[in-house]
């Protein structure tokens, strides 16, 4: 049976160039970087090669602006809890924070972490019916004690591009002192310069843009103090201590390297594929409707509404015909529940008859049309 995946929201496969430049670092490579010999120092010329390649490809000011983390979850703990902490604890101030009610669950929990301890207090804003945040709406909360406004890039669940350049520009101007955290984990193909988008820091995720899982990184302004959440041996400028995970670094690297240089031909691809599917399916009538705003979203993410079928029923139906979709994030998945941003910007109903389809390298006209045929025959 043939094997068709549009998962690549979830996670994507190694690239072959990534992989191959990761090898050396399993084998003769295989120091550990906090060790003073030869092997120890060849794996910390890695990591700090890596460090100053991705300082140079989102155009950071210093290598010490970048902190590797095992995943983007870690990386977004460190921004907000690091923020947190050293207000609560440091300066003895309960801290505000700003965030959407769409944000990712490694958004989301964190907060809700936060309040339960008594260590912040959060405000959330709503997107509108087009899914984007307003700044207008982001005013209306600031306060005095407000330290942090942390927003997604690119929604994980319909593909939505947030106006990220456009609110950093207007929250320096309302009240200069404010942070801007963005999780970009889903934004591996759009800008990535945090001195041309106006943000503090940035989560990356090395699984989402063709590299290996288990490496992530948090872009920090040199100037922005955290406190550590992980303690030991003072790894990552004493941000993040453990030994580095140094093939990982390398391969994250590498395929982030690859994202920004081939952004232009990637984004057609997938656009090319995205627009296919759509075209396939507009003789489906009242049969499919799009949660997703094209216009204004990722070609890679498609959200698509099925009013006479569940997303279980087309997930097994698929599934067993070899093809991989999803029913929201990732992370959700096993908990078997609706997409949360489908629920909360429609229904709990539609929630539960959407899908994501997300597009990626190595997809084809013939894969899509096989995916049609599919949905023809199931709705």
């Amino acid at each position: 049976m043939r094997k068709i995946y549009f998962d690549f929201a979830a996670t994507t496969p190694v690239r072959e160039e990534v992989l191959l430049e990761m090898m050396p670092y399993f084998t003769e490579k295989f120091g550990n970087p906090s060790s003073l010999h030869w092997w120890g120092q060849q794996a910390l010329k890695a990591v700090d090669d890596c460090r100053e390649m991705i300082m140079n490809l989102i155009n950071a000011q210093s290598p010490n602006e970048i902190i590797f983390t095992s995943s983007a979850t870690e990386s977004n703990n460190l921004a907000i809890k690091g923020l947190a902490f050293f207000y609560y604890f440091k300066k003895g101030i309960k801290p505000h924070f700003l965030t959407s009610t769409i944000e990712h669950d490694s958004i989301l929990k964190i907060f809700d972490n936060l309040e339960e301890l008594g260590l912040a207090r959060i405000s959330y804003v709503k997107p509108r019916s087009d899914s984007l945040i307003y700044f207008e709406d982001i005013i209306n909360h600031i306060e005095d004690q407000t330290k942090m406004i942390v927003l997604h890039y690119v929604n994980s669940e319909l593909g939505t591009i947030q106006r990220i350049k456009e609110i950093a520009n207007q929250v320096k101007k309302t009240k200069s002192d404010i942070l801007f955290h963005v999780d970009a984990v889903q934004a591996g193909f759009e800008n990535l310069d945090v001195q041309s988008l106006g943000i503090d820091m940035m989560t990356l995720s090395s699984h989402k843009i063709y590299g290996p899982k288990g490496v992530a990184l948090l872009y920090k302004r040199s100037d922005i103090e955290l406190v550590d959440i992980i303690s030991g041996s003072g790894q990552e400028n004493s941000l993040r201590s453990g030994t580095e995970m140094v093939p990982l670094i390398v391969g994250f690297a590498k395929a982030l390297e690859l994202a920004i240089s081939q952004r232009e031909n990637i984004n057609q691809l997938l656009t090319d594929l995205r627009d296919y599917f759509i075209l396939k399916t507009s003789n489906f009538y009242d049969k499919i409707f799009l949660n997703t705003k094209v216009e204004i979203s990722s070609p890679k993410i498609l959200n698509v509404y099925f009013p006479t079928r569940t997303a279980d029923e087309l997930l097994f139906y698929l599934d067993s015909h070899g093809i991989a979709v999803s029913a929201g994030t990732a992370c959700q998945s096993r908990a078997a529940l609706p997409s949360s941003v489908i629920s909360h910007l429609f229904s709990p109903e539609r929630a539960k008859k959407s899908l994501r389809v997300s597009f990626g390298l190595g997809n084809k006209f013939e894969d899509i049309d096989f995916l049609v045929e599919c949905l023809n025959r199931i709705i």
